[in-house]
C-alpha cells in the first residue's frame, strides 16, 4: 500500500512537473516573482520593467474591463490571476508564441497571459469573459466540451464589445461582419491554430453567436443555460 501510494504521488509530481514545463504560465502563476514579476494588484502581476505610468494605466484598464464583463455577468466567480508583459522576452518566458494573449483555466480557477499587445481594455475584457464563462461551466463541463469552442469564442467577442470582429450598434444579428461556416472549430485544440491563421473567425464566432441568441430569446438565454448545465448550441 506504501509503495502503491508513493508511486501515485510520485506519477503526480512528475506529471506537474512536465504540464509546467510545456506551459511555463503555470509555474509563473505558482511563483510570479521567479519569473520576474511583481504585483500590482491583488490579481494582477507585471513585468517589473513595467514604467510607473504604464503600471497605473494598466490597472485602470484592468478595472474598466471587468466593469464592462459585469455588464454581462453581475457577479464574480472566476479566481483569475493576471500575468502582463510590457517585452517579448519576458512573454517568452511565460510561453507566448504571437497570441496577444491567452487564458489557461479550469473551472473557476485561470491564469491569463498578456503579451505586449495584449494590454488593451478589449483584449482584457474578452479573456475575463472567458474565465467567468468557464467558472460556469465548471471543470467538467469544459472537460465534456458542453460549450463548443467557437461559442466560448464569440461569446467573449460580444462582451467585449471587439470593434474589430463587431459591427456598431446594439441591433442584435445586424452587427454580423461576417456570417459564419458550418465547420467552425468545437473544440480549442482545433480553434487556436485556425483562428492563429485566420482572425476572421472570430467574427464569424461572435455572428454564429448572435444568431443562435435570436432564435433562443436573446442572450439571458446564454447564462440560464450555463446556470442549468444545458450543453449548447
Amino acid at each position: 500500500m506504501r509503495v502503491s501510494l508513493l508511486a501515485i504521488v510520485a506519477g503526480a509530481a512528475l506529471g506537474a512537473a512536465a504540464l509546467m514545463w510545456f506551459y511555463p504560465v503555470l509555474a509563473a502563476g505558482i511563483c510570479p516573482r521567479c519569473f520576474g514579476l511583481q504585483r500590482l494588484a491583488p490579481d494582477l502581476y507585471v513585468e517589473a520593467s513595467m514604467p510607473a505610468a504604464d503600471r497605473s494605466t494598466l490597472n485602470a484598464l484592468t478595472k474598466s474591463a471587468r466593469a464592462q464583463v459585469a455588464t454581462f455577468y453581475p457577479d464574480r466567480r472566476a479566481h483569475s490571476l493576471m500575468l502582463a508583459c510590457v517585452t517579448s522576452a519576458c512573454n517568452r518566458r511565460l510561453g507566448g508564441r504571437g497570441a496577444a494573449a491567452v487564458t489557461y483555466s479550469l473551472g473557476p480557477l485561470a491564469i491569463v497571459r498578456l503579451a505586449p499587445r495584449g494590454l488593451s481594455k478589449t483584449i482584457l475584457a474578452h479573456e475575463l469573459t472567458h474565465t467567468e464563462t468557464h467558472a460556469r461551466l465548471g471543470a467538467l463541463g469544459q472537460i465534456r466540451g458542453q460549450m463548443p469552442a467557437w461559442f466560448d469564442e464569440g461569446l467573449s467577442v460580444l462582451v467585449s464589445d471587439d470593434p474589430r470582429y463587431l459591427n456598431p450598434g446594439r441591433a442584435g444579428m445586424e452587427r454580423c461582419k461576417a456570417l459564419p461556416q458550418p465547420d467552425l472549430p468545437a473544440s480549442p485544440f482545433k480553434w487556436a491554430p485556425r483562428a492563429g491563421r485566420d482572425n476572421g473567425l472570430y467574427a464569424q464566432a461572435a455572428c454564429a453567436v448572435l444568431i443562435w441568441a435570436a432564435h433562443k430569446g436573446g442572450t439571458d438565454a446564454i447564462k440560464l443555460r450555463l446556470e442549468t448545465g444545458a450543453r449548447f448550441p
